[in-house]
């Protein structure tokens, strides 16, 4: 939908800002508070049933992290309070997505099966084992359901990491600041948070991703603008900062109108 929107607004010459989503990730390096991260994991996996463009879709267990936050996932999964799926449509795209997935080799670790109830519901899932060429590694299933990837150190990490066309958001989990610092400074992604779920906003800052996450700048102060027609964007100008008007006065120019 969003690339429709893209290309029809594109061909009259309209400019458009456009999020396209995201399969983003999640390193998790051995030093984390492997509890507390599963927490904000799962919540970011499973919350409103992962349909949040900022969801994560692939955890990356780096190092000795990967057994105890397997474990620790499938635990916490099972206190995310379940919502439905949109409709039954994307339902039926999720549970295929996980059954092409085991059919290629891939492990269930928790859920993967439609609860049997009033609804469109499907069980917070974690697979591992997804090989390399399955679309779940690089595209946006926008369901509770996500996957668990090993890497030897933090730079096979980020390399997985940044394996997707689409970066919207990614959260870094660890209680190394030097450590954060390194990490933060190197995936594809609008968004990067420490210690928290990725799907986290926060409102003071822009907002984007990378690569095929975004068509047009991030979120910010739209330009302010005469009543000029499109054709002379000559006339727009950046939003002004409060301080304008005052700054000008004391420096004897005319208040810009």
């Amino acid at each position: 939908m969003g690339r429709a929107v893209v290309a029809t607004t594109t061909a009259r010459g309209v400019p458009v800002q456009a999020e396209l989503g995201g399969a983003n990730a999640a390193p998790v390096l051995p030093d984390a508070d492997i509890e507390q991260a599963a927490a904000h994991l799962a919540a970011a996996i499973a919350g409103y049933a992962g349909q949040k463009c900022t969801a994560t879709s692939r955890v990356i267990a780096v190092g000795d992290a990967y057994r105890p936050l397997r474990a620790a996932i499938a635990k916490a999964l099972a206190d995310v309070e379940l919502a439905p799926v949109i409709n039954e449509s994307a339902l039926s795209r999720l549970t295929h997505a996980v059954d092409s997935a085991r059919a290629a080799g891939a492990e269930t670790v928790t859920g993967g099966q439609r609860i049997d109830a009033p609804g469109w519901f499907l069980e917070p899932t974690l697979l591992t084992g997804v090989p390399e060429e399955h679309p779940l590694l690089t595209e946006e299933f926008f369901g509770p359901l996500a996957v668990l990837l090993p890497a030897a150190d933090l730079d096979q990490a980020i390399t997985r990491a940044n394996s997707s066309p689409q970066s919207l958001a990614t959260s870094v989990h660890t209680q190394d600041l030097d450590l954060a610092l390194t990490a933060v400074d190197r995936p594809d992604a609008g968004m990067i948070r420490v210690n928290a779920p990725s799907t986290g906003v926060d409102f003071h800052l822009p907002f984007g991703g990378a690569k095929a996450a975004i068509h047009g700048p991030a979120n910010r102060a739209p330009p302010r603008c005469s009543s000029s027609p499109p054709s002379e964007p000559s006339r727009c100008r950046p939003a002004e900062h409060p301080g304008d008007h005052a700054q000008r006065a004391s420096e004897g120019r005319s208040p810009i109108p």
